[in-house]
């Protein structure tokens, strides 16, 4: 069936109903992966097996809520689904905002029980969050003809990558200015910000959505997908709608390998700024940790330049049209290479969403599992190299602020008593070193000053300096390193402003980690943000995108468990558990080749 001729006036309408839905869903984002900035800075409150049990926690909420999600959506429409997305998540991050507050202000006190807590909270974000992808998905099933929706799946990359560039970068920024504001304790705002814009476009969809054309004015058209030839506008009844998704070959297919997409996607987005800041010790500014945005005037050419591309764009033709398109594209991304990991994200997602759906409609005539087998491809093989590009740093430093003792170059041979051989070893025997506890006493297992009645307390508190033997110019020397935090109360930590020198190029595991979200996020918006309406139908879109999206986020939550537990033991294991997946999913590529959908007038 051919893609129909739309009027100026029904695009431009279009438009405003799905770029307010995308930027919600961007929103979405933003107050979904906070958790992980949030964890990177709450260090040993929140450790590594915390923020694996709490995001698994909302994960597995998320996925099974589709059993329940996807149907209600398909009967009562994406326009519900969204607003319910928007309202519940902006206040299950409100109510996160409060109580991490209130467990900053006394640590100890709330320690204990805070992943239980956390996880609750969590689960119930996680679950309005669940309306977004399905409402979405939805809606623009009715506003998007097959044919066009390979460049949906470009928007649909768009609206995530967007959404991850809020979550790690603006959240980081946000929370550097708490903190220089407001003082320590300030990571509630990573929380209270997304809440705030979610609330403020429930208000914008309320007024602009709509579910299908005919309710704003336009007239409704077969969009040549699996609902093609059925104008009824009866819904299907929930049992017989999962037994057809449930039994399709294709749609399974498509859930399995988005199995494997939720295991890598989150495998690599949110752990690599974890190993970042704890392996690498990077500073905030650096362009794979937060980030730094320069040369203000630089970036406003940028965007210039890819404003008069692209308009040149809109008003030619062939390889010239293309060339300009590509042009505009580029100039547009370029400034957000500055913008940290979320910025190095967006760019993946952008590239990788538009690419893909470009391929799947162009070369391959909408079939989704070429483009889809090829990112695949393309990301088993990064994942087998990310191997070779992990070290652990040895004991020397490569740089230390000006008055701490240390200078560059130095080799540290002990510190605090301990004999140290990585890097790893120098951050323990730093935090290790007893300090003097205010209103509260040393716990030796912990390394940390407590409230607890029954820690229990070795060595001689710190008289304000640390203990270290160093090997300089060839020479070994005692010193004396002052101690950045002599005092303690319950819940503080002690850092040095010193990092190591790394053994390989920290760019070397960038280039991998940034190929392979743009592999990954070009295939998930390919499938769970087209293929579901593809193969669902404008009927059962919502059903569909929930199966599959819970397939998603059912191995988001092996990931989170299982990354937790086994990077605690060594990051070797990271690439090496990413592996297999990635053939799977390859493998699983291919059982749907040529795969297109076609009308069957009753589903």
């Amino acid at each position: 069936m051919a893609v129909p001729q739309h009027t100026s006036a029904f695009r431009t309408r279009r438009f405003l109903n799905w770029f307010p839905m995308g930027l919600t869903y961007a929103f979405l984002y933003m107050g979904r992966y906070n958790l992980t900035v949030a964890k990177t800075s709450l260090g040993d409150l929140m450790t590594k097996e915390d923020f694996g049990i709490i995001f698994a926690a909302g994960t597995f909420c998320y996925a099974f809520a589709f059993l329940i999600n996807g149907p209600l959506v398909d009967r009562l429409g994406g326009r519900l689904g969204i607003l319910l997305a928007s309202a519940g998540s902006a206040v299950a991050n409100l109510v996160m905002a409060f109580y991490l507050n209130g467990l900053l202000a006394d640590p100890e006190a709330g320690r204990e029980s805070m992943v239980v807590t956390f996880s609750a909270l969590y689960a119930v974000n996680m679950y309005f969050q669940s309306f977004g992808a399905v409402s979405i998905v939805k809606v623009n099933a009715n506003w998007f003809h097959v044919g066009e929706r390979g460049g949906f799946s470009g928007i649909f990359g768009t609206m995530i990558s967007s959404g991850i560039f809020l979550a790690f970068t603006v959240n980081g920024w946000l929370l550097k200015l708490a903190t220089a504001q407001l003082g320590p304790g300030s990571q509630w705002v990573v929380f209270a910000a997304p809440s705030l814009l979610l609330a403020i476009m429930f208000f914008v969809e309320l007024g602009l959505l709509r579910n299908q054309p005919s309710g704003a004015g336009h007239e409704d058209f077969d969009t040549g997908d699996a609902s093609s030839g059925d104008t009824s506008d009866e819904p299907i009844p929930t049992l017989q709608l999962f037994k057809q998704i449930l039994t399709h070959p294709i749609i399974m297919t498509v859930a399995l390998i988005e199995f494997c997409t939720g295991i890598l996607r989150n495998g690599v987005m949110h752990w690599f700024p974890i190993y970042a800041k704890e392996v690498w010790v990077l500073p905030s500014n650096h362009y794979l940790a937060y980030g730094q945005w320069t040369h203000v005037w630089l970036i406003g050419v940028m965007f210039g330049v890819a404003a008069v591309s692209g308009f040149l764009a809109s008003r030619s033709q062939g390889r010239r049209r293309a060339f300009l398109a590509a042009m505009a594209l580029l100039s547009f991304l370029a400034p957000f290479v500055q913008g940290g990991w979320g910025g190095i994200l967006f760019i993946a997602g952008v590239i990788g969403g538009n690419v893909a759906g470009w391929v799947s409609d162009l070369v391959f005539q909408s079939r989704r599992g070429p483009a889809a087998g090829g990112l695949y491809a393309a990301l088993a093989v990064c994942t087998g190299l990310m191997f070779f590009t992990l070290g652990e740093p040895a004991n020397e430093v490569g740089y230390a602020k000006a008055g701490i003792g240390l200078e560059a170059g130095d080799k540290v041979l002990e510190l605090g008593g301990q004999k140290i051989e990585g890097w790893a070893q120098a951050a323990t025997a730093v935090k290790c070193w007893p300090a003097q506890c205010v209103e509260s006493k040393w716990d030796s297992k912990r390394c940390a000053c407590t409230t607890k009645s029954s820690a229990q307390g070795t060595g001689a508190p710190s008289q304000g300096f640390i203990p270290a033997t160093v090997l300089r110019a060839g020479k070994e020397l005692q010193l004396k390193l002052p101690d950045p935090m002599t005092k303690q109360r319950a819940g503080d930590k002690r850092k040095l402003k010193v990092r190591p020198v790394l053994p390989l190029s920290p760019y070397l595991l960038g280039t991998l980690v940034f190929l392979m979200s743009l592999c990954v996020i070009g295939t998930h918006g390919l499938l769970s943000g087209t293929a579901t309406m593809d193969f669902g139908g404008r009927k059962g879109a919502g059903t569909a995108v929930g199966v599959i999206d819970g397939f998603v986020y059912l191995g988001t939550g092996v990931q989170s468990l299982s990354l937790g537990f086994l990077t605690s033991k060594s990051w070797s294991y990271w690439p090496l558990f990413l592996l297999p997946f990635a053939v799977i999913g390859f493998l699983l590529c291919l059982r749907i080749w040529n795969a297109k959908p076609g009308g069957s007038g009753g589903h």
